[in-house]
């Protein structure tokens, strides 16, 4: 079995089993993996062989995953969250939201949110601009006539 054969193999036993961005990140976890050890002079074949069997992987990964949708802390529609009990009160439950960026919508998101912050820079530079020019000049005129 070659990097080629056990990539494939991996990713064809994670796919529609899991979260497509989980696998993906999974197959390129194993394909940079494989890569540094070759770069570190390790053979193809030898960290192949170290690795296992690709099916036995993704069994485990698939049993994780699974074993992290159980916990309470599951994650929903690519979002998780916590319930945080500090020194407050036990009656007051505090959320945290992690956005999942492997999801179509969380990259949307990040590229909303870029836009937005563009936007509000080309505001407030087009805004103060034009004041910072007026004063400018009047902070010129001012010390041009207090020389004469």
């Amino acid at each position: 079995m070659n990097k080629s054969e056990f990539l494939e193999t991996l990713r064809t036993q994670l796919s529609g089993q899991m979260q497509e961005g989980k696998a993906a990140a999974h197959v390129r976890y194993y394909e940079e993996y494989i890569e540094t050890q070759v770069r570190d002079g390790q053979s193809e074949s030898e960290v192949l062989s170290k690795l296992g069997d690709p099916r036995l992987i993704a069994k485990t990964l698939l049993d994780t995953d699974s074993e992290a949708d159980q916990q309470p802390h599951a994650k929903q529609q690519g979002y998780s969250y916590q319930e945080d009990r500090g020194s407050q009160s036990d009656s007051v439950k505090k959320r945290h939201y992690k956005l999942d960026l492997s999801t179509w919508y969380g990259k949307l998101a990040v590229i909303a949110i870029a836009a937005l912050v563009i936007v509000l820079l080309i505001f407030i530079v087009g805004t103060l601009l034009p004041i910072l020019i007026v004063v400018s000049i009047v902070l010129y005129l001012i010390s041009h006539f207090r020389k004469r």
